[in-house]
């Protein structure tokens, strides 16, 4: 406190005063104040830090404020030239063998599965044919199955033509 101009101007004039009161005491007279007062209008007159250093805490506030964002920024710009250069590396390094790939791809292509494809449906249509046959074949024998056996017909059928013979005169 004893450093603010303020306050030493104030032990100044206090100073004075006091000598002044006992000048005047001694001396019985006016008193010359004019010095007093053109040192108050001087310091009066001056300007005030006050504002000055309330500005310059805001503008610090405000330079703090735009330095963290810029910080976070290059933070941030740090990142995406860091991704730039992975995507880069996984670009121009394939980690695949791609003409393995290729080849097989070429083999399946040259094969001519169209071809074979057709071959089989063909043979599925004949192989159609055949089961219907064989299942008309299963149901024909069946039904023979289920018939009186031939030879026991044909012997019947003998008799029946032997006992016409031995009837006609």
């Amino acid at each position: 406190m004893e450093l603010n101009p303020l306050f030493s101007l104030y032990v100044q004039l206090n100073d004075r005063m006091n000598n002044i009161e006992t000048n005047n005491k001694l001396n019985n007279g006016s008193v010359d104040l004019s010095d007093i007062i053109v040192r108050l209008k001087n310091l009066e007159a001056k300007p005030s830090l006050e504002n000055e250093i309330a500005n310059l805490k805001n503008v610090i506030q405000n330079l703090e404020g735009s330095n963290n964002e810029l910080r976070e920024k290059i933070n941030y710009l740090n990142k995406v030239d860091n991704l730039e250069a992975r995507i880069y590396n996984i670009e121009t390094e394939p980690k695949i063998n791609q003409e393995v790939i290729n080849d097989r791809l070429n083999n399946l292509e040259n094969t001519n599965y169209q071809e074979r494809i057709t071959n089989i449906v063909n043979r599925v249509n004949n192989l159609e044919q055949i089961i219907n046959s064989i299942t008309d074949l299963t149901f024909r024998v069946g039904e023979l199955e289920k018939k009186p056996d031939l030879t026991e017909r044909l012997n019947g059928l003998e008799l029946v033509i032997a006992s016409l013979k031995t009837q006609t005169p």
